[in-house]
């Protein structure tokens, strides 16, 4: 018996050696029972000369816990991670949103009924900051575009801001009464459900906003001098870290004039410390955009003035002092700013396309020295002391890996490899990351694919292009894709060539890329997107008649896009959330990059996708959330409109009582829904039972 297994285990091997690989079964495929990697540790926790991780099993269903000892690199499992005791104050209701401790943890802030409000948590004393909120006067409660937009989903609405001091709170006061109101419906139970919302749509008024400053113990509330009854923008306000003077940024409403403003605390006087103003637009909601040196003798601004985003050292005065990054590239994030050594360290996109990697430069914009390695993306968690980083690294061919290293360079161990038995033993799609020219050669457009598995010389294939397209954003990264197992697995052994794309306008370009999306949306998203196509006919065997382009918001107005106004190139798209004309979605986004459709109007008419609706000639799926509050059912419900005007064949799917964004059951169905119409239009077969059924439990 023993002689026989050893004789069965060594044909196994030289079987898999010669590339003869086992394929999953459709149980396989969908209970997550075969694994190729493991789930990748993650830095819980540093401390001192040790650092913790987090993982699990292979099954991820139990939790395991590594310690590393950054001097000799000796790693270990233990039970658990030792945990300080924390020392905030024990967890205290209040009645109010977004309750906020202060510094010191003197002091709970929150808002109730667009007033703010302090509890003094010595003896318990409530105390009313504000008294005129309203329904349409917001003090320290964020107006919706200004948390969709601008503070972002994360601050839920708080648009209030302690001192570091705790003596101060500063607060943005939002006069909505001209902001025109939006009636959302829906059909639940007998008498329906109606919601309404402050909503400025491009061209309408904006927002009115002024910053005041106050006591948490009440009193008198300084405000700004920056001008009332004006539309203009507040960024994120910085504390100055003295707590002596609050910094404004300052936007005009076309948000390309950015100004930063010291404010006086006691007097509400402004002063200007920086401007800038840019041909096409400044991105308002990028945070963090200052930060100011321990020493108080400076602050270090990013900025993407030069067509990319880099770093700039100035004075406390705003006075510039040199460029501590320069180059075409995008630095993403600063880790760390070390005054005694002067240098910074930073992530960014610089060696290759995609992959992030990590920087040290001088505060004088000398000695860049690359801290990582090899032709891969890493994911960076620095040490407190800024002596040790740990690298999460991997590129298209190579799983994750877990590394430990010095900032000098030295390494000192290997935490772990995904990569596990299974990783040779069964087959797997092939992923690719490429790069090719746009078609005016002037930009790098790059891609990731997914080929058919067992695909045939001769034979051509249907395509699925998934795509997102917003101004600077990045759907292509270099890391690993883990496609074994799940929807890319099963669609690769169906024979689909599955393919992210991002073009001149993500991220991966920079400003300069961006720009040229100026008052023009669509446009050379479209002509990016099509050349990518026509690179996949010539060298990738993809099928000139079944090209699927899907995609959620942004991307399911690309989406409703190319299949109208790009007919010509696309047959196929599933276009979720979309936004069909520019004037229908919120000023502060819509504008930023297409300016006003006052004075704009052509750029509006041709980004829209409701004029060429006529142009409809493939398939096409719209789903949409009966009470998206962000993008408006009225985007698709006009769409729809003109598409039955016109005479045109469509699918549509409407999911009440949801937003933007499907959740739960919904979302469930809205992804089967999908695969079914890939099933139907793309691979000319029925759904498979057991792909059905590996939704069920959940439906």
């Amino acid at each position: 018996m023993r002689t026989t297994f050893s004789f069965l285990m060594l044909l196994f091997f030289c079987q898999t050696l010669l590339g003869q690989q086992r394929q999953l079964t459709p149980q396989q495929m969908w209970d997550n029972s075969v694994r190729i990697t493991d789930y990748t540790y993650q830095v819980t926790k540093w401390d001192g000369d040790l650092v913790y991780f987090t993982g699990s099993n292979p099954t991820g269903r139990e939790r395991i816990f590594v310690q590393v000892d950054t001097k000799s690199g000796k790693s270990e499992v233990i039970s658990e991670i030792p945990f300080a005791q924390s020392s905030l104050v024990a967890n205290i209701k209040v009645d109010g949103l977004n309750p906020t401790y202060s510094p010191d943890s003197s002091y709970i802030a929150f808002t109730r009924d667009n007033d703010l409000y302090t509890l003094r948590l010595s003896d318990n004393k409530e105390t009313r900051l504000t008294t005129d909120g309203s329904d349409v006067i917001l003090n320290g409660y964020a107006s919706w575009v200004y948390m969709e937009e601008i503070l972002g989903r994360p601050s839920a609405y708080r648009a209030f801001w302690w001192s570091p001091d705790s003596k101060w709170i500063a607060f943005l006061r939002a006069d909505d009464r001209e902001v025109p109101l939006f009636t959302i419906t829906d059909s639940p139970e007998q008498n329906g459900y109606v919601e309404t919302v402050r909503y400025p749509k491009a061209g309408n008024p904006i927002p009115k906003v002024k910053t005041g400053i106050v006591s948490p113990e009440g009193g008198q509330v300084i405000w700004a001098k920056v001008g009332d009854n004006q539309e203009f923008y507040f960024a994120l306000p910085y504390w100055r870290p003295d707590s002596k003077a609050l910094w404004l940024q300052w936007s005009n409403r076309n948000q390309n004039h950015y100004k930063i403003l010291e404010t006086d605390i006691a007097t509400g006087d402004v002063k200007q410390i920086y401007e800038e103003q840019q041909e096409a637009w400044i991105d308002i909601d990028h945070e963090p955009r200052i930060r100011f040196l321990e020493s108080g003798k400076g602050f270090i601004l990013t900025s993407d003035k030069s067509g990319w985003e880099h770093l700039y050292l100035h004075d406390m005065n705003g006075k510039l002092i040199n460029p501590i990054t320069q180059g075409n590239y995008t630095v993403l994030n600063v880790l760390r700013i070390d005054e005694k050594e002067k240098s910074v360290y930073f992530t960014c996109y610089k060696d290759n396309i995609g992959c992030e990697d990590f920087y040290k430069v001088s505060f004088d914009g000398k000695k860049l020295q690359r801290l990582s390695f090899g032709d891969y993306t890493h994911r960076i968690t620095l040490s407190p002391n800024g002596k040790y980083f740990v690298t999460t690294y991997s590129n298209v061919a190579t799983p994750p890996k877990v590394a430990l290293y010095t900032t000098m360079g030295k390494f000192v161990c290997q935490v772990q490899d995904t990569k596990n038995e299974h990783f040779e033993m069964y087959e797997r799609p092939n992923v690719e990351f490429i790069t090719i020219k746009s078609k005016d050669n002037k930009f790098d457009l790059p891609m990731r694919i997914i080929m058919p598995l067992n695909k045939e010389p001769e034979k051509v294939y249907p395509v699925a292009l998934s795509v997102y397209g917003g101004p600077g954003s990045i759907s292509v990264r270099g890391g690993w894709a883990d496609v074994f197992g799940g929807i890319p697995h099963q669609y690769a052994q169906e024979g689909l060539i599955q393919v992210t794309v991002d073009h001149r306008g993500s991220g991966h370009n920079g400003k300069i890329g961006q720009t040229t999306m100026y008052r023009n949306l669509g446009y050379w998203e479209i002509e990016d997107y099509t050349r990518c196509v026509e690179w996949l006919v010539e060298n990738r065997q993809a099928n000139p008649q079944i090209i699927l382009i899907y995609g959620f918001s942004y991307g399911g107005y690309i989406t409703s896009y190319a299949l109208t106004y790009g007919a010509d190139t696309f047959t196929h798209g599933i276009a979720g959330g979309s936004v069909t004309d520019w004037m229908l979605y919120d000023a502060t986004y819509s504008e930023r990059f297409m300016d006003t459709p006052q004075e704009n109007p052509n750029g509006y008419a041709k980004s829209a996708v409701l004029p060429y609706a006529e142009k409809l000639q493939g398939k096409l799926l719209l789903t949409h959330g009966l009470r998206d509050e962000n993008v408006h059912i009225q985007n698709t419900w006009q769409l729809v409109n003109l598409l039955q005007e016109h005479n045109k064949e469509f699918e549509l799917m409407i999911y009440p009582e949801s937003r933007h964004g499907y959740r739960g059951k919904k979302s469930i169905h809205s992804r089967v829904n999908d695969i079914r119409f890939i099933y139907k239009h793309l691979l000319d077969k029925t759904l498979p039972t057991e792909l059905l059924n590996a939704f069920e439990p959940r439906r």
